[in-house]
């Protein structure tokens, strides 16, 4: 399911080229994001997989821009960034189109630096990676850990936690505490061991009831296709084992769009984080 993916540095009027969206964007699924750079700071950029290419800039930028966006919402200061979505399957993509030629003329005289992208390229149908051919385009492995932890105490499962369609407070304080027991059991925290006891280094502790167990720990770091992911969850969903599994995942912290194409923003640690 995972692969690899790619970095490459393109312009971003390599991105709106006839030529780049009927042979990657049409084809299959593509997925692009601005690499070393931050969305409080800088103006970043990405592909979000259903052929949308979104800007996410500060007021500078947009204003020399000159394309219609819309206010950011984040940061909570007001006026100061602002996101630009251009769909590049739209008929109005035609080359002999105001529209395109509009947006190319605006990236060539204000966007017409190179950008370094982390690229994903993927089957449309199966979602696993398939070979990014565009020249200069090079292949990153994804990097892989495993890790057996031994005497964790784990929190048990509140049936009402499971299947509950009407969440009451009690039942988002339960959510809230497991969510945060899977990122820590994900990092490899000690703070989750048995004998985690010193109160100088955390004060976290685990929810109660819980029991002693051993874990594994699974990690794949670099860019991974959301149908990928679904695909790994609905295996272990499906699979005959009894034990619980968890899977959570770190979106990058500087990507414009977050969990369901919602817009990100940094706020105090640009925290972009998903568990099931």
């Amino acid at each position: 399911y995972l692969g690899c993916y790619y970095r490459i540095s393109l312009k971003l009027s390599d991105l709106i080229d006839p030529g780049f969206i009927a042979n990657y964007v049409k084809r299959n699924t593509l997925v692009a994001l601005s690499a070393d750079r931050f969305i409080d700071a800088d103006d970043v950029f990405a592909i979000d997989g259903r052929g949308t290419l979104i800007l996410s800039v500060c007021k500078d930028t947009y204003e020399t821009l000159g394309l219609v966006g819309r206010q950011a919402k984040f940061p909570l200061q007001r006026d100061t960034r602002y996101v630009i979505e251009i769909d590049l399957l739209a008929d109005c993509m035609d080359p002999m189109k105001k529209y395109f030629q509009r947006i190319k003329s605006r990236f060539d005289a204000v966007l017409d630096e190179p950008v370094e992208f982390l690229v994903g390229f993927y089957d449309k149908q199966s979602g696993t990676p398939t070979t990014f051919d565009l020249p200069g385009a090079s292949a990153v492995e994804l990097q892989s850990e495993r890790h057996h932890l031994q005497g964790i105490s784990v929190p048990r499962i509140d049936n009402e936690l499971v299947g509950v369609s009407k969440r009451s407070d009690v039942w988002v304080e339960q959510a809230q505490e497991l969510f945060e027991w899977i990122g820590l059991a994900a990092s490899c925290s000690q703070a989750i061991a048995s004998n985690a006891c010193n109160s100088q280094i955390s004060t976290y502790s685990v929810p109660q009831p819980n029991s002693l167990a051993d874990i594994e720990v699974h990690t794949f770091s670099g860019l991974i296709s959301a149908q990928a992911i679904s695909s790994v969850a609905k295996e272990l969903a499906n699979s005959p084992r009894q034990n619980e599994v968890y899977i959570c995942v770190w979106g990058y912290e500087d990507a414009p769009v977050s969990w369901k194409l919602y817009e990100h923003g940094f706020l105090t640690s640009g925290e972009n984080i998903a568990a099931a």
